[in-house]
């Protein structure tokens, strides 16, 4: 009986390690995902910074403007700070902060 004891506990024992094991690699796991989608979303705001630049670059130089570099460069500030970056940080807030809650 003792030894039909022994053999219960030594499996509980290599069960916890395994449970540990795993969530372990469901961390690594999750990081990886957060660094991932962080990653995107950083480059997708810089291609769209570049974009909106290369645009007004282009309007500035092919298009006819009347009020020079203020009208395109009003525009360029007030979307990139009224659109693009209230979304990266939100984003980038809700990944990282779950971590911290976990």
């Amino acid at each position: 009986m003792a030894t039909l004891l022994e053999q219960i506990a030594e499996l509980q024992s290599e069960n916890l390690s395994v449970e540990e094991e795993v969530n372990d690699f469901i961390k690594r796991q999750r990081a990886k995902d957060q660094s991932k989608i962080a990653w995107r979303i950083i480059n997708v705001f810089v291609a769209a910074i570049l974009a909106i630049f290369l645009l007004v670059i282009g309007y500035l130089l092919f298009g006819q403007t009347e009020g020079g570099w203020k009208a395109p460069a009003e525009f360029l500030v007030t979307f990139i700070s009224s659109v693009l970056l209230p979304i990266v940080t939100l984003v980038l807030g809700y990944y990282f902060g779950k971590v911290k809650s976990e």
